[in-house]
């Protein structure tokens, strides 16, 4: 069994790593939502695609931050971007709901991006 002070070690060692990956593919989903909902949802696959993935890799990352540095930032959404990455990232194929991924992006990510980038400033 590992030994969990020293999980939570390698875990500190990682967070500015963590929290840079987090802004970036919250900033990748602000993009893409910059680009307009006809881009998301026309017949190019590549922005939903790429809001699948920013979604899942930031939830990644959210997940390897401890619960104590989640817990003294409430500000983000930690928990639903935790949640959302599982929901996303465990759908296959075309059951993939499009427009629950648009309506993460353009009504959560933003207010969750603008809080990440604050405290990536203060660490």
């Amino acid at each position: 069994m590992a030994d969990p002070s020293r999980r939570n070690a390698e875990r500190d060692a990682r967070l500015l790593q963590n929290v840079i990956a987090i802004e970036s593919h919250l900033l990748e989903c602000v993009d893409i939502v910059e680009r307009g909902e006809e881009a998301f949802f026309g017949s190019d696959f590549i922005y939903r695609n790429a809001a699948y993935a920013a979604l899942i890799q930031a939830g990644n990352a959210v997940k390897d931050l401890s619960e104590l540095f989640r817990v003294a930032h409430p500000e983000v959404n930690w928990r639903e971007l935790m949640r959302t990455r599982d929901k996303v990232g465990h759908i296959y194929g075309e059951s993939v709901d499009w427009d629950t991924i648009w309506a993460a992006i353009v009504e959560h990510i933003p207010s969750d991006l603008a809080a990440v980038t604050q405290i990536r400033s203060g660490i």
